[in-house]
């Protein structure tokens, strides 16, 4: 590591912890309902059901909605809960866009103005996301990992939202209206502290890892290195449980049947996973109706993974233009038949695919992973309390995840390359 790199590495503060006894505390006073989705299924949180299916290998839904306010969202949700009923069908989970002024501190956030997403100004919206009783909400962007993690986190596990992250998005995403790294810092160590709290009660730190690493890790060892960090800091210091997700960037179907291997390999039998996208590389742009080939192919094989390794990832139905705001109830529902349609396809399909080769496979980025993480906590350990959740954080946050991985990356084994390089962004 060059000088400039150690000399931030030794500005690191040490922070008395006394505030993450703080938040664990105050989180004991927080109850956490259960919501619309909960009280109608019977299931006593999402985690519970995705025990359930996962065991049976059970295939979930996912699908996410880019919402301009709250008041398309109570038109649009009730509406598509009517197409859902009339075909049959079941969406197991949902998510929805935050605007980005609520990844600020609620004394910092735009008050008035066009807003980009749904604003949550006080507990009551956040109830009212928390009502929907056909599918269960989900909040990544802007919450775990952003300035007002702290504030967020609290107000969403009181509307009964259980699954939340983005905490790769807290080493991989900047906000360059809030300069405070260290407040950054210390309110999403306080957020990963409270959902330790309420690990009974469901709770999961949703992490994307390639939206978050994906322009720094060149390849997929470095990926699991990252995600095996993130479980250290998360589930080792904090208490917590962390849900990883990806798929973003995964354009091979291969590659995406060997991630998840990885990540039932470092997770073992407490493997919770949030979701795994449809990837955005190969989407068409120019003539949206070809997008169903695109999307089929990873649902195909995202539902073998989910058959075989039973690790309790949502799979996302994506519609044409992807994360838009013009996105229909009707095309959602499209794309949902075209999801069931597959799945009879799914008893012949595991037949031709080769489990042993790509566990192998996955057990090669497993190693590269671990061997990455134990090399960052050992660099690390010369600068800073490798035991203090707080200044880990703070110490990958400012060097940055880029260096770390460029330089402690194992260089005596093979990688496979991720797709992010390989077919661009």
């Amino acid at each position: 590591m060059d000088a400039e790199k150690k000399k931030i590495l030794e500005s690191v503060p040490e922070m008395d912890t006394s505030f993450i006894r703080q938040a664990r505390e105050e989180a004991r006073t927080i109850p956490v309902p259960q919501s619309g989705w909960c009280r109608a299924t019977g299931f006593t949180s999402e985690k519970a059901y995705k025990s359930v299916m996962a065991a049976k290998g059970g295939i979930m839904y996912h699908t996410h909605f880019c919402f301009p306010n709250r008041e398309a969202m109570g038109r649009d949700l009730p509406a598509l809960q009517e197409l859902l009923k009339k075909e049959g069908l079941v969406l197991d989970r949902f998510g929805v866009s935050l605007d980005p002024s609520m990844a600020m501190p609620p004394e910092l956030r735009r008050k008035s103005g066009e807003k980009a997403g749904l604003y949550l100004q006080v507990q009551e919206d956040w109830n009212e996301l928390a009502l929907v009783s056909f599918s269960q909400p989900h909040l990544g962007d802007n919450m775990i990992g952003s300035p007002a993690s702290y504030d967020s986190c609290c107000k969403a596990l009181r509307a009964g939202i259980t699954t939340m992250g983005n905490i790769s998005q807290f080493f991989g995403w900047d906000y360059p209206e809030f300069q405070d790294v260290e407040a950054r810092t210390r309110s999403t160590v306080m957020a990963m502290a409270v959902m330790g709290e309420h690990v009974a009660d469901g709770a999961l730190i949703h992490s994307n890892l390639d939206d978050g690493y994906g322009d720094k890790c060149g390849d997929m060892g470095q990926l699991i290195g990252m995600a095996l960090l993130e479980k250290y800091i998360a589930e080792d210091l904090l208490g917590a449980k962390v849900a990883h997700s990806f798929g973003d960037m995964f354009h091979s179907p291969y590659k995406r049947l060997v991630f998840l291997s990885a990540l039932k390999q470092i997770h073992g039998d407490g493997v919770f996973g949030s979701m795994v996208f449809a990837n955005k590389l190969g989407r068409e742009k120019r003539k949206l109706d070809l997008n169903d080939a695109h999307l089929c192919t990873c649902m195909l094989y995202d539902m073998a993974g989910q058959a075989h390794y039973q690790t309790g990832h949502a799979v996302t139905v994506m519609a044409d233009r992807g994360l838009d705001d013009q996105v229909t109830n009707e095309e959602i529902v499209r794309k949902l038949c075209l999801a069931k349609q597959l799945e009879a396809y799914l008893p012949e399909v595991l037949k031709t695919i080769h489990f042993a080769a790509i566990d192998t496979e996955a057990a090669r980025l497993t190693a590269r992973g671990r061997k990455l993480r134990d090399n960052i906590l050992s660099y690390l350990s010369n600068f800073i309390d490798i035991t203090n959740p707080y200044s880990v954080m703070l110490a990958v946050k400012k060097v940055g995840v880029k260096a770390l991985v460029e330089e402690l990356s194992d260089k005596t084994t093979e990688s496979l390359p991720a797709d992010y390089g390989l077919y661009g962004h």
